[in-house]
């Protein structure tokens, strides 16, 4: 394998990177459960993901590293279990956690190491730099998953407060006072938060690592447009909740922006699109084209595309304003808008993944057959999102629409991403980018 020092790199980021995000898909489950015996269950599930992730480490320091980087990343959780206390108390409290978090992942880490040999060793034939980008985009779409949760549960203004928490360095508010019943929707947008930071990290490494393994121009400038997106990601999830830049947690001054709320949902979207295609281009399949696709190939897709950006304009506005008094009954307008261009959208995406079933390339038949799939299981959900809001005449959503919505939303960002994929991939056949 040639470049296996950065090939070691990037497994083990990969690695540590996978095992960190199921510990907190599993933690974010398991609090919902909180003092049940589900939810402890769930702990514990999360905490063998990182010797089942180190399995795949070559050997026991590779281990040990992966379970130094998930510690890492980890840091980001222990403000929140001793945040609350005196200063000198979370001082205390938090190095003995921090040692703890360290000592207990490098252990696991390399318990998880030294079970590689009863492992088919397929190590050498991943290719680790294409994994790691996989591993992040996955991140991120699990992020637009929480957004949906936050949004459908009108719980984007559950924390007062940006960039604090009810007064509280975000970092170090209380896990007591996230998960309180009397604390309603503050678990979903803290844990919200958490998260966007989680990806603001991963990012970061994303951008440092991409400037190391690639040399291609275009590849590089990708991945830190994707890293400034993130970063003004962040800004505009504040400005949402405060309207402007202060530290006040005064309800009263502060001027929540739902035209805020629009383009930060729309550009979580374009960013989860952006790690798509970074992902593709950091393949191996992508060094060596096969030139099998035509000019008006690029042109449906591109149209797809075209499509898909309105239509995501379109499901933000109707979301947001839906929670607005003033703008609700205008709503109703963009919903009909957006029904509409979800048929422009069908008929794209059909003639786009005929176009890519009918190559001769193994990658577009794939991805034409994705297309088909994304777009029916599509429309079948904004049906039953169509359903399920119609007969709800109450103020507050109940949960089985919170559900279908939000599952509505995040396949559209699968379908966003599948609509990008293809027209890069159609551009990379034709000719080079």
């Amino acid at each position: 394998m040639p470049n296996e020092p950065k090939q070691t790199v990037a497994r083990v980021l990969t690695l540590s990177l996978g095992a960190t995000t199921a510990m907190w898909v599993f933690s974010y489950i398991a609090l919902l459960f909180s003092g049940k015996t589900g939810g402890e269950i769930l702990f514990v599930l999360g905490a063998l993901c990182l010797p089942i992730a180190a399995r795949h480490g070559k050997n026991l320091k590779e281990g040990a590293w992966i379970g130094f980087v998930s510690a890492l990343l980890n840091l980001l959780l222990v403000g929140s279990i001793v945040g609350g206390k005196a200063p000198s108390d979370m001082l205390t409290t938090g190095v003995v956690w921090v040692i703890g978090l360290f000592v207990a992942s490098m252990v696991l880490g390399i318990i998880g190491a030294s079970l590689h040999s009863r492992l088919k060793d397929c190590t050498c034939s991943v290719d680790w730099h294409f994994g790691f980008l996989c591993v992040a985009t996955s991140l991120v779409f699990l992020m637009l998953v929480t957004g949906g949760l936050v949004t459908g549960m009108e719980a984007g203004l559950a924390v007062p407060d940006w960039p604090n928490s009810y007064g509280h360095n975000m970092l170090l508010y209380p896990l007591t006072e996230m998960v309180s019943p009397e604390n309603e929707g503050v678990f979903f947008e803290h844990a919200h938060r958490l998260t966007g930071m989680l990806i603001g990290l991963t990012s970061l490494f994303m951008v440092v690592c991409v400037w190391n393994w690639n040399k291609a121009r275009i590849v590089r400038m990708l991945a830190l447009a994707i890293f400034i997106g993130v970063c003004l990601q962040g800004v505009l999830g504040g400005l949402r909740v405060t309207g402007f830049l202060t530290l006040t947690q005064d309800r009263e001054v502060l001027a929540p922006n739902i035209w805020f709320g629009i383009v930060h949902g729309v550009v979580g979207q374009l960013i989860f699109a952006g790690f798509v295609v970074l992902s593709a281009m950091m393949s191996r399949a992508w060094k060596k084209p096969e030139k099998t696709a035509c000019k008006s190939d690029v042109k449906w897709a591109a149209m797809l595309c075209a499509a898909m950006i309105l239509q995501l304009l379109l499901g933000a506005a109707y979301r947001h304003m839906l929670g607005d008094e003033a703008l609700a009954p205008k709503a109703t307008h963009i919903l009909y808008t957006h029904i509409a261009v979800a048929f422009l959208v069908l008929l794209f995406a059909i003639v786009t993944g005929i176009r890519c079933m009918g190559n001769g390339n193994a990658l577009l038949k794939k991805l034409g057959i994705s297309l088909h799939a994304v777009v029916l299981v599509q429309l079948l959900l904004g049906g039953g999102a169509l359903v399920v809001i119609l007969i709800n005449k109450g103020e507050t959503a109940p949960l089985y629409e919170v559900i279908v919505t939000t599952l509505h939303q995040a396949n559209g960002a699968l379908l966003l991403g599948t609509s990008f994929a293809t027209f890069v991939w159609f551009r990379r056949m034709m000719s080079k980018i």
